[in-house]
């Protein structure tokens, strides 16, 4: 058996034994008579979980449906395409799912399990998510859609701060369909430069951002925060009593406001491509020399602070990462979401596995903190090779690329933040 089918496999009994849902009860069919269209409204959480199992597994789930038909004590779906049923029982409160090979329909569990599963539950805490270098709050456009669209989630805007003010505006963007500009479930923010602000200075902004976000949701005590690449360190450098405002030499303590930080890509431990971002080699074989900022769909200043502070060993990185003089806050939770599948450099001669940007050891801060005794998990999800569709397109040099910027679109990882919001 090929890695790719193992994979297929392991997703396959993974969504049937343990994620996915819903069925039907043996006697129903699309084409039963007792079926009736769908004449009343079920719950917004029951449309939420059902949303979310055929956009996160269309290999079970297809073609997507809106709507839902009843059959007693059934609310369900059918999907034609993979001839399977996705169901919740009213008599027990239970998904069921029913396969195309199934003869009987799978009990799948409660629902309050698989809502927890699908972050259509309880909503606890504001979310912000936190773009990386050279990105904004566009690169979150696909996963801020779904939580609009099919989650049901209310979106608060995009706060910025203002380092002349020292404050901070939350705006909507044009592109979105709903947006509060104030109270939400989420928000998606905006540094006030994305290339040119020291690591400390990015969590000295995002201090202050998530204070406003507190504020604008009254009895909010606690946020979640989801940081991609650089935006997982700034997260680090507040919660680790390091930030500051720029032109500011005073550190921001942590104010214990932070539920849980969830880092996509982020190079804990630097990235080697920042070290030689301005170098061309031709190490890659392919025709011309290629530098490694060239395999970037986007213009990056090799000479910025951010390249500076990125790069394995650098002072800001040792100082990050030094957890004995700065420790991470032992009441926040810690998810790793690692990238992989593509050769990622290391050195000039050295591949490791990665997204081709970051090595899956950068990746993984549980590489960094050990064995203390904090609450922490890794995962580690293979993005493949492809246009990312998040306005930050990736290029290909012959067979050599990044899935970096890929990941703030993957449908893996998406399932994997909604798994970890509660």
């Amino acid at each position: 058996m090929d890695n790719q089918q193992r994979k297929s496999n392991s997703l396959l009994t993974h969504a049937l034994g343990v994620i996915i849902v819903a069925a039907i009860c043996n006697t129903a069919s699309a084409n039963d008579s007792t079926v009736k269209a769908d004449t009343a409204t079920p719950s917004d959480n029951i449309m939420c979980m059902m949303n979310w199992a055929q956009t996160f597994y269309p290999n079970l789930f297809s073609p997507p449906v809106s709507g839902v038909q009843l059959s007693s004590p059934y609310t369900y779906r059918y999907y034609s395409d993979t001839n399977a049923y996705v169901g919740v029982s009213s008599a027990d409160n239970h998904v069921y799912y029913r396969g195309p090979d199934d003869a009987l329909p799978q009990d799948m569990g409660d629902l309050s399990a698989l809502l927890k599963e699908s972050g259509c539950g309880d909503k606890p805490y504001p979310v912000i998510f936190i773009h990386g270098i050279a990105s904004s709050a566009d690169t979150w456009v696909s996963y801020r859609d779904y939580l609009i669209n099919n989650a049901g989630w209310t979106f608060g805007g995009i706060p910025a701060f203002n380092p002349d003010t020292k404050t901070v505006a939350i705006s909507c963007p044009s592109d979105s369909i709903s947006c509060t500009g104030s109270t939400g479930n989420f928000y998606t923010l905006n540094f006030s430069d994305n290339q040119e602000l020291f690591l400390d200075v990015q969590g000295g902004e995002l201090a202050v951002i998530i204070q406003a976000v507190l504020d604008e949701n009254p009895g909010a005590t606690k946020v979640l925060l989801i940081g991609h690449s650089t935006g997982g360190l700034a997260a680090r450098e507040y919660l680790q009593g390091l930030a500051r405002v720029f032109d500011s030499t005073t550190t921001i303590p942590y104010r214990e406001d932070v539920a849980k930080l969830i880092t996509i890509g982020t190079p804990h431990l630097g990235s080697f491509w920042a070290e030689t971002c301005h170098v061309n080699f031709d190490i890659f074989d392919i025709f011309d020399k290629v530098g490694i900022c060239d395999l970037l769909p986007y213009h990056i200043d090799s000479n910025s602070v951010s390249i500076k502070d990125l790069q394995p060993n650098s002072s800001a990185l040792n100082v990050l990462n030094d957890l004995a003089t700065h420790p991470l806050p032992s009441d926040v939770r810690y998810v790793s979401i690692i990238g992989t599948g593509q050769s990622t450099l290391s050195s000039l001669v050295d591949f490791q596995t990665g997204d081709g940007i970051v090595t899956d050891t950068s990746q993984n801060l549980m590489a960094i903190t050990g064995d203390l005794p904090l609450q922490q998990k890794s995962t580690t999800i293979d993005i493949p090779f492809r246009d990312c569709g998040n306005k930050i397109k990736v290029p290909v040099i012959g067979s050599v690329g990044q899935t970096h910027t890929c990941e703030t679109t993957d449908i893996s990882v998406g399932a994997e933040i909604l798994r970890n919001l509660q």
